[in-house]
């Protein structure tokens, strides 16, 4: 009776730890996110990058469609991004960029990835931190 009874909370404890090891593991964004990345080319039909600018505001930076120049670069780009969820906020004052990415399944839902200058992600609620890949810096060189 008492191994049973000390058994419980150790498997409670175990499962504890699964839990937490798997929502904040490092793992591909476009496999966490989006779609398996065999597809991606299927699943999104264009991008368009937000950012700051001095005189207007928010504007426009990039808009991409397939067959752009640069299209396929800033998917391999974004395919290249590893994730991982952010245990501590980070509320440093940071520009903030925003990605669109558009699907024709849901023309009404692109999803909507906002990104600060240090590499923090904010998508569904949630703080994630860019652990390898391009900067957001680096992906707006490439689609300019």
């Amino acid at each position: 009776m008492k191994k049973l009874i000390l058994s419980i909370p150790v498997f409670l404890i175990l499962v504890g730890i699964l839990f937490i090891y798997s929502e904040y593991k490092t793992r591909n964004f476009v496999d966490a996110f989006i779609t398996s990345s065999d597809n991606l080319e299927e699943v999104v039909q264009g991008i368009t990058i937000w950012g700051e600018n001095e005189e207007h505001g928010q504007s426009t930076l990039a808009i991409l469609k397939p067959g752009d120049a640069h299209y396929e670069e800033v998917l391999a780009a974004l395919s290249g991004w590893e994730v991982k969820r952010a245990i501590i906020k980070d509320k440093s004052a940071q520009t903030i960029y925003q990605l669109d990415l558009a699907n024709d399944a849901k023309p009404m839902d692109p999803l909507n990835i906002q990104i600060a200058t240090n590499g923090t992600l904010y998508l569904h609620g949630y703080e994630y931190k860019l652990v390898k890949g391009n900067s957001i810096e680096e992906i707006i060189a490439i689609a300019k």
